[in-house]
Parts: C-alpha cells; sequence; structure tokens
C-alpha cells in the first residue's frame, strides 16, 4: 500500500468548492455575480465541516451513496426515494436526503436574508454532491469495512493529485481551466421536484435522484483503479472523478442563482400559512395554521400561535413540541413534497394510524423494501383541508 504525506495539504472539498466558482467567472456565467469574495469564503470554510469530529451530519456511512458493491454488483433502489441508501443500506439520511435538506434551507435562508448562514448551508450541499462523485463513497467502499484502505488511499493521493505543489488560490484555478466547457447546467434545473406517488403505488423519483444516481454509477466504472495498486491508473481516475465534481458543483451553484429568485418555485416561505395534510388519507396534523420561522442555525420552524410547532432541523429530524405541557415528540423530515413521520427520527418505527389511534409500527431491517409500506406522510398546503381528522386539536 502506497504511503502518501498529506498532512499539511488542505481538504480537497475545499479546492472543489473554490474551482467551481472560479468555472463559473471563466464561463462568464450570470451566476458568478451572485457570489462575493467573502460567500465563497464562508463555503470554503464551512465545506469540511461535514467531515469532523461531532458534526451533525457526520456519522458512521451516512455520506455514502451505494450504487455497487466494491465488486461492482448492482444494488437495488430505494422504492420510495428512487435513489440509493447509505452504508448502513438506509435510504436517510444520505448524501442525497442531506444534499436536499442543506438546498433548500440554503434558499429559505437566503430568502430570508440571512445571506451568511444561507450560503453555509449551500456548502454543505456541496459537499454531499462531492462525495457522490467519489467512488469510494458511491461503491460501499466505507471506512467501518475491509476496503476502508481503499478509501484512505484514494482520497489521500486526491490531495497529492489536487494540490500538486501549488498552492490554494493557483491549484483551483488550474482545475477549473481544465474544467471549461463540461458543466451540466441543464442536468440541474427542476431539481426541487421531490419524489411524487403515483397511482398505482409507486414512486416518480425526482430530477436531484435523477442526478445523483447517474453520478453514483458512472463511480462503479472508477473500481477498478480505486482498488487495484497502479499509482498512475489511480491518479488518471482520480482527475476524471475531480474535474466531474468540479462541473458538477458548478452547476448546483448555477441552479441556486436561478432558484433563489423564482417566484414560481414551490418554496416554503415566510408568513404564509401552512397546513400538513395526509396524502390520500382523512386526517392532518394540525387543526389551525403554521407559520415558517428561520432560526440561524439554518433550523426551520413551523409554528401555530398557540405554542406548538414542528421544527426541521438540517439534519432532517422534526420536533413537535407542545409548550403547554412540555411535550416534546421527535420525527424524521422526509423529502419535500412529502414529510414522513417517525417517532424519535427512528425509520424503523414510522408512524401510523390505526383504529383512531396514533400508533408506531415496527419494520425488520432485512424487510427494507417494505419500510415506507406503513408509513404516515404529509403534504404541505396553503387552504385548511377538509373533512379530515385532526392530529393536534
Amino acid at each position: 500500500m502506497e504511503q502518501y504525506n498529506t498532512e499539511n495539504l488542505p481538504s480537497v472539498h475545499r479546492g472543489i468548492v473554490r474551482a467551481a466558482a472560479i468555472l463559473l467567472e471563466l464561463e462568464q456565467h450570470p451566476a458568478a455575480k451572485r457570489y462575493s469574495a467573502g460567500d465563497i469564503e464562508t463555503m470554503v470554510g464551512e465545506t469540511t465541516a461535514p467531515d469532523r469530529a461531532g458534526d451533525r451530519q457526520k456519522g458512521k456511512g451516512l455520506h455514502y451513496y451505494c450504487a455497487v458493491t466494491p465488486d461492482g454488483r448492482p444494488l437495488p433502489y430505494h422504492p420510495m426515494l428512487g435513489g440509493y441508501c447509505n452504508a448502513n443500506r438506509k435510504p436517510a439520511p444520505s448524501p442525497l436526503t442531506m444534499l436536499d435538506a442543506e438546498y433548500r434551507a440554503a434558499l429559505m435562508l437566503y430568502r430570508a436574508g440571512k445571506y451568511q448562514a444561507a450560503m453555509t448551508s449551500l456548502s454543505r450541499a456541496l459537499h454531499m454532491l462531492a462525495d457522490v462523485c467519489c467512488p469510494p463513497h458511491s461503491c460501499s467502499m466505507t471506512y467501518f469495512s475491509r476496503y476502508a484502505y481503499v478509501h484512505k488511499r484514494y482520497e489521500s493521493q486526491a490531495k497529492i493529485v489536487f494540490w500538486s505543489g501549488q498552492d490554494q488560490e493557483a491549484a483551483p484555478a488550474a482545475w477549473a481551466e481544465k474544467a471549461i466547457g463540461t458543466v451540466p447546467y441543464d442536468a440541474y434545473r427542476d431539481i426541487l421536484r421531490g419524489t411524487r406517488p403515483q397511482a398505482d403505488g409507486t414512486w416518480l423519483c425526482g430530477q436531484l435522484t435523477v442526478v445523483l444516481n447517474r453520478l453514483a454509477l458512472s463511480g462503479a466504472e472508477e473500481i477498478g483503479p480505486a482498488v487495484e495498486d497502479d499509482a498512475d491508473a489511480r491518479a488518471e481516475s482520480i482527475s476524471r472523478r475531480v474535474l466531474l465534481s468540479i462541473a458538477n458543483s458548478a452547476a448546483l451553484l448555477a441552479a441556486f442563482d436561478r432558484d433563489v429568485d423564482d417566484p414560481h418555485i414551490r418554496l416554503y416561505e415566510e408568513r404564509r400559512p401552512y397546513w400538513l395534510k395526509g396524502v390520500g388519507k382523512p386526517y392532518a396534523v394540525s387543526e389551525e395554521p403554521l407559520y415558517l420561522q428561520f432560526d440561524e442555525d439554518g433550523a426551520v420552524t413551523l409554528s401555530t400561535q398557540e405554542g406548538r410547532f414542528l421544527a426541521v432541523t438540517k439534519l432532517g429530524l422534526v420536533r413537535l413540541t407542545d409548550q403547554t405541557s412540555g411535550l416534546v415528540t421527535r420525527f424524521r423530515f422526509g423529502r419535500e413534497p412529502l414529510l414522513a413521520l417517525y417517532p424519535n427520527g427512528d425509520q424503523n418505527r414510522p408512524l401510523m394510524i390505526a383504529g383512531g389511534k396514533l400508533l408506531c409500527a415496527y419494520r425488520k431491517l432485512q424487510k427494507q423494501d417494505e419500510i415506507f409500506a406503513r408509513r404516515v406522510s404529509f403534504v404541505l398546503v396553503h387552504e385548511k383541508p377538509e373533512h379530515v381528522s385532526f392530529l393536534l386539536k
């Protein structure tokens, strides 16, 4: 196993973000004007946060979007998301759901005038996108498996290849030059369209899922260079994936510039009333409307005037709080337009209603294909639902 001395080299994540911003300028894309020098520095500084100890998104297996096994055997799509699961064989949190949540949080924060917090969330979304482009992350080569050394070797050599003895300004600029003309701008249109349930019981996956599935599958073509001992072949693989990551990161930055000003996009807005209505079911969460509030850390709160609220954090957990009784219940936030509720964030215990009572059903891990079969899902609507039963009155 080759040894690489990378102790004094910056994270490749930082270089990719900076190169993506430079690439927009080189291509004279209108989005380049959106991001100030301070915005770029905020994103560059924050993009490594999900890898730091104690970070809310750091966890065993969460940063993997596993399209294939380490020997190239394809893994199945999850029936609801239409995408792949993380290294724990769960659909969330994964790079797909965390990228989606961070991107939406960035848009909401920016529209609320919280620009620095928006750049922080956007940078975290870029981190997840870069991880999907990294073959060890999409080919199940986890740090807690016998392929750990393959993963570490690939990323250590990536630092050598990316920085190539250059400083933190020159190296990203050089990579941006190489990526000119490769940005998939059109692929990132309509990425806010989430998973949709179909009449036949299947799910139509959203555009973001389509994009990430394609990136993850393309990583399977790099398994050979990743696992074999040919350092030159691996360096060529790393160069291809770095360029792919920079191009897609630039596309996401351009998409943000477009989406943040689009008044027709289905995005949660402040001071608008919302109700959470069951999908195809005669019940809703609250009788009173919910209104959005924004916290400095990027959390979004849906609250009623009576002091009950749903707090949607970046990690994807929802806290349902009744200030009168002090009761706090935690749920998991599903991908828009659905809000799938899981008590205590445990996806093995989806919330359900039976006999007019709110209950939790237990699902065994090996029955992953049925994990959402009896979920309770809700959509945000702007008019009070009629002919329904309310969970909170």
